[in-house]
């Protein structure tokens, strides 16, 4: 069943991102070619169609602040000349929608190819034909690849804010100049985001038990299997460090650049602000399970959807990402406690 699901699941993601390219290259007049190709290695040909493109820059002028395109000197709105130093020197794009998804996409990408490289270090060819193959990895092996996967995450989001459009990292919230009272706020929001995501699990779980829909708690069996199987056993566990590192700091720091400080940001300027916040949230819970345990995941979706929702708002309130950070860290902190408890 669980197989099954996803295949379905793959299927229509990969149909989604198709659909996305077609409707792009009918505007831009390219190759339909490209949604075809999506389609069936989404994790080469949206990247490429996306990213092969010089982004549109521009420059704003300090005295109106009006944006203008990159090849003028002259302010459209106040008639301000610059030189071509000056304008050069100011130029910046604005993140798009898209821009999440390949970056996503790029980072799933060498988790496979290590995931795929650990396998046959550790276990041998026939390996890969087996169904549960991402259970066979040791937790060590497991965490690396987390390791891997967080490193090439936040390496790739800084260069779409850095290098593709020339942003400054506290454009996106890197940085804080707030009250410091707001830091007081992740020390109320993740025990109230961890709980609930523990009971919205465990009432699911009762509900399967009390009903006839007996493969709803196999679901949730099933779900709370992925997150156990890569969990080391206890805290005496050779693999802790790595997994504290990962859960508590890597993963954290690349999921808030990506998903509140370019997702939201991206969305937001193109749909506003509460389409933003829905659509942001819908992303970071449909391609959190694929980052975390390699698998997606539906009934573990809703509570990461509302997290998400929740770290908009703290995003949104404080302009800053760092609160962002420290709740969705300390929210991985509870529930490995809960675990291991």
């Amino acid at each position: 069943m669980q197989n099954v699901y996803v295949v379905l699941l793959s299927t229509a993601i990969n149909g989604a991102l198709a659909l996305w390219v077609y409707n792009d290259s009918r505007l831009q007049d390219r190759s339909r070619f490209w949604a075809l190709g999506t389609f069936f290695l989404p994790q080469a040909f949206f990247p490429i169609y996306f990213w092969n493109r010089i982004p549109e820059l521009i420059w704003t002028c300090p005295k109106c602040q009006r944006d203008n395109r990159a090849w003028s000197r002259k302010c459209g709105r106040c008639d301000q000349f610059y030189t071509a130093e000056e304008t050069v020197a100011r130029l910046h794009g604005y993140l798009k929608p898209s821009d999440p998804v390949v970056i996503f996409l790029i980072t799933f990408l060498f988790q496979e190819i290590a995931r795929y490289i650990a396998i046959l270090m550790g276990e041998g060819l026939e390996v890969l034909t087996k169904a549960d193959a991402v259970y066979t990895l040791p937790t060590s092996h497991f965490w690396s690849i987390k390791l891997i996967v967080g490193n090439v995450l936040i390496w790739l989001s800084l260069f779409c804010i850095t290098g593709r459009y020339r942003r400054t990292v506290r454009s996106i919230g890197l940085g804080y100049s707030g009250s410091p009272a707001d830091f007081g706020l992740p020390l109320f929001l993740a025990p109230a985001l961890a709980f609930a995501a523990v009971g919205f699990m465990q009432g699911i779980d009762w509900f399967s038990q009390h009903s006839p829909l007996e493969g709803l708690g196999n679901l949730v069996q099933w779900e709370q299997q992925q997150w156990s199987s890569s969990i080391p056993e206890n805290f005496g566990d050779s693999t802790v460090i790595l997994f504290g590192f990962v859960m508590l700091i890597l993963m954290p720091v690349g999921e808030e650049i990506l998903f509140r400080g370019i997702a939201y940001t991206g969305f937001a300027s193109r749909f506003g602000q509460a389409k933003g916040t829905v659509l942001s949230a819908l992303l970071f819970a449909a391609l959190h399970g694929y980052i975390r345990s390699f698998m997606p995941s539906v009934l573990g979706g809703i509570p990461i959807f509302l997290m998400g929702v929740t770290l908009v708002w703290l995003y949104i309130r404080t302009k800053s990402l760092i609160p962002c950070i420290i709740t969705h860290s300390l929210v991985n902190l509870i529930l490995i406690l809960i675990y291991w408890m």
